[in-house]
């Protein structure tokens, strides 16, 4: 009898064991919000708070996106995730970030990120486990409210080389490192140091080094030229701006170098270029901005993206008039300058305009102002 009992309590702590096993596997997701120090818009929750109600659903994370935008969250929404946002967000309903920043990030497991960076200009950070689906929706609506640009969209073509070593020599300049070279040569190395004393090294000719490569570039060159238009958006049209995409780079570093030196040296890049993209966001803003940071390292998750965006007119003008793939940021900010200079000839010729209309009113024989003497008839 002892030993039944025995075997049967055996055989629940096995059940048990695997049962959080299966759990931890299932919570390898994980969302960070992150603000800036001088406007706060979300509650200050410390990373692997042990908490046990420290986990959100993927829709309440859409849900808080779009409360953000200064949207309403959609109706399907239940009155638990409803209390959720109140536990994330904070209250005032009049303080809205200009900017969101939300990116997904595959084959990495748990928070990367954390405000000990030492260049990371951070505020209040809220950290979560994600639960429940692999799918969510933020629904935008409202023609021009909202401006999505896809952070993860290539900004040169397939066959476009020397679109592309462009983008690499701007990337060397950004992070100090250096591109030497030629990928027709297939000797082409890109040499980028990291906050940590180390470098990494991609040898771009390969397949999986330029995946990662094209990757980082995209998501510099997206934010930081969108970040670029905001600041002439700001002085006429104010609206609000949602940066989305997915950085799909580890996940091509962990299957050709799995988890070795090459990977880790990627991860370090990834949080340096995120932190400089913050920080310029920043800047761009004016610290109107939050940082929502998706992780992922699911085996059964496929390398679409988890958050997608619905109901959204005119979600790719600003890309649309940055032009051509070889415009460089110099040309976007001669483009913004000719802008600028024509709206004060134009301001400046409406104020002469209007002085000179003033003068002549004020200096007009009153026999000759129809408007007083409407009635009387004048020799």
């Amino acid at each position: 009898m002892d030993l039944r009992l025995f075997g049967t309590f055996s055989l629940l702590i096995s059940a048990s064991l695997q049962t959080l096993e299966a759990r931890e596997e299932k919570n390898s997701r994980s969302v960070v919000f992150f603000d800036s120090p001088s406007h706060s818009y979300i509650r200050h929750r410390p990373l692997w708070t042990p908490d046990e109600t420290n986990s959100m659903q993927l829709d309440e994370v859409a849900a808080a996106v779009s409360v953000l935008l200064g949207l309403a969250p959609p109706s399907s929404l239940s009155a638990e995730s409803s209390s959720k946002l109140n536990d994330v967000l904070l209250p005032n309903p009049f303080e809205r970030p200009d900017t969101v920043l939300l990116l997904e990030v595959g084959g990495i497991d748990g928070v990367f990120l954390s405000t000990q960076h030492s260049d990371f200009k951070a505020g209040n950070s809220f950290h979560s486990t994600l639960l429940g689906s692999n799918k969510a929706k933020i629904h935008v609506a409202g023609e021009g409210h909202v401006y999505v640009v896809r952070i993860d969209e290539t900004t040169c073509g397939e066959d476009n080389d020397s679109c592309f070593e462009q983008e690499l020599v701007e990337l060397a300049k950004w992070f100090g490192g250096s591109y030497t070279g030629n990928m027709r040569s297939n000797d082409a190395v890109l040499t980028i140091p990291l906050s940590t004393g180390s470098s990494l090294d991609l040898h771009v000719a390969k397949e999986t080094d330029r995946a990662f490569a094209a990757s980082v570039t995209s998501l510099i060159e997206n934010t930081k030229r969108s970040a670029l238009l905001n600041e002439f958006s700001q002085s006429s049209i104010k609206s609000k701006q949602l940066f989305i995409g997915r950085f799909r780079g580890l996940e091509a570093l962990e299957v050709e170098y799995g988890q070795g030196d090459t990977f880790k040296h990627g991860e370090q890049l990834l949080k340096d270029t995120l932190v400089k993209l913050f920080n310029t966001l920043q800047t761009s803003s004016s610290g109107k901005v939050v940082f929502v940071l998706v992780s992922s390292k699911d085996p059964n998750q496929n390398t679409e993206n988890m958050l997608e965006v619905t109901q959204l007119p005119h979600s790719t003008r600003w890309l649309a008039e940055i032009g051509s793939d070889n415009e460089t940021i110099a040309e976007i900010k001669q483009v913004l300058l000719v802008r600028r200079t024509l709206a004060w000839i134009t301001a400046i010729i409406l104020l002469i305009s209007t002085l000179i209309g003033v003068y002549f009113l004020m200096c007009m024989p009153l026999t000759r102002d129809t408007l007083l003497y409407s009635n009387v008839k004048l020799d």
